[in-house]
């Protein structure tokens, strides 16, 4: 089975939106939850952020090598102990890893297998003009 973590780009969502969903539920009774392992954003920098170079990298070998505890992870990764630390910390608070207490020791933990960053191609008018153009071929 192929678990993916999606962070999804989305320049309409918004907070408003969000809060808007939530008063629906809460009138309607509709249920408007979104799945655990999807994020959506309406800023890239947001993605960027989270999913820099270092912690797809720790991902990675997280995934690959499943070490026992952070400090193994950090010498599987040639980095620093507090900097591997916080970087986990942010991959557990988006719910991407767990971090699973053991007697004196933290394993980190992938909770999936994958993450996809899901980026719609988006065209201004001028261009779905000319792609909804028909093409003509020869003279």
């Amino acid at each position: 089975m192929n678990k993916k973590f999606i962070f999804k780009y989305d320049p309409s969502a918004s907070v408003k939106e969000m809060f808007n969903n939530f008063a629906e539920a809460i009138n309607t009774g509709k249920k408007y939850i979104q799945p655990k392992n999807v994020s959506i954003t309406s800023d890239l920098a947001v993605i960027n952020h989270i999913l820099g170079k270092t912690r797809l990298e720790l991902f990675s070998v997280l995934r690959t090598k499943q070490p026992n505890n952070i400090h193994e992870l950090a010498q599987l990764l040639h980095r620093d102990y507090a900097n591997v630390w916080r970087d986990c910390q942010v991959l557990a608070n988006c719910r991407i890893i767990k971090l699973k207490k053991m007697e004196k020791e933290t394993k980190p933990v992938a909770l999936y297998d994958q993450i996809v960053i899901d980026f719609p191609v988006l065209f201004s008018e001028e261009q779905k003009k000319e792609i909804s153009r028909p093409l003509s071929f020869g003279s």
